[in-house]
């Protein structure tokens, strides 16, 4: 395929997930769209998921990255340097895509030219809710996001997460001390959202299609995730404020206050399991942690801790 006709590219970063990221390559490669690639960085321990996408080889659209480092923001960076198209699409390694997921993203980009960041609908897949839940995010409609007001209900996640290749490597791409397996273990993807409108960028968040997340958790694992995920919040949400940008304090007085602590007390005043107290604190923990870490100003990236 002639790269000059390919117009995206779809990203898939895994760590020891076998089969798993296999399933996801293949549903990948099932799509409709006419010109597109895949890359798959490999941060694995073991030589289980080089093993399970061998078979993939032979398709000139995919292409397989093993790397020695650790942490998801610097896999996706991984992923954004190698990409020879304009237009870079995300999913994770327990995700599957329908077969119009690049169409749909790619004319996402080409409807709006001041997007620079853009998120689908992410679906959990059927599991036992009785023992455990599936993280979602599904919007009833889309969204156009120029200002941090519109960011505080616009919080898509990184299984369906796209960019303009050339304009997110300009910010500094992915905040390679955020992510799963970083210092700040959360959160990469929001972060280059919040950095993309400081610069006067938009996002956009699409509910005409979503991926189907099969990463289950028992309750007890939720816990875990919920620590993780909101010092992330709390470190990245911290950057903006660290940077000058004190618009981006509506949005950390919305997680704070809004999601971290008032939907609680309403499910409380409801007479119902306050699901979410930890958020606040986990969240004031990472925001803390944040403002105390040294960030590149111009980039608004951290520095090694």
């Amino acid at each position: 395929m002639p790269n000059h006709l390919m117009t995206i590219s779809a990203v898939v970063c895994t760590r020891n997930r076998g089969a798993s990221a296999a399933t996801t390559i293949a549903s990948i490669l099932a799509n409709t769209h006419p010109n597109f690639e895949v890359i798959l960085v490999d941060q694995s321990t073991n030589q289980t998921t080089e093993e399970a996408v061998s078979g993939f080889r032979t398709d000139p659209r995919f292409r397989y990255l093993r790397s020695a480092t650790k942490g998801l923001g610097r896999a996706r960076n991984i992923g954004l340097a190698q990409a020879q198209s304009a237009i870079v699409v995300f999913t994770d390694d327990d995700c599957t895509v329908p077969e119009d997921w690049l169409a749909v993203m790619d004319a996402t980009f080409a409807a709006a030219p001041r997007v620079t960041v853009a998120f689908c609908n992410v679906a959990a897949a059927p599991h036992d809710t009785t023992k455990g839940f599936i993280p979602a995010y599904m919007r009833k409609d889309s969204k156009l996001v120029r200002t941090f007001w519109d960011k505080c209900r616009a919080r898509g996640i990184g299984a369906g997460i796209a960019v303009r290749r050339k304009e997110a490597l300009a910010l500094g791409g992915f905040d390679e001390q955020l992510g799963a397996g970083a210092h700040f273990p959360s959160c990469e993807d929001g972060d280059l959202a919040m950095r993309a409108l400081a610069q006067g960028q938009w996002v956009y968040e699409t509910d005409q299609v979503a991926v189907l997340h099969y990463g289950f958790r028992t309750w007890e694992e939720g816990k875990e995730l919920t620590k993780r995920d909101w010092i992330g919040i709390g470190a990245a949400y911290a950057k903006p404020l660290l940077c000058g940008h004190w618009g981006a304090l509506v949005v950390v007085l919305y997680e704070a206050g809004v999601v971290g602590l008032l939907v609680p007390l309403l499910l409380l005043l409801q007479l119902r399991k306050p699901q979410g107290l930890r958020r606040l604190s986990y969240f004031g923990i990472g925001f803390w942690q944040g403002w105390c870490t040294p960030v590149d100003r111009e980039k608004m990236l951290f520095l090694r801790p």
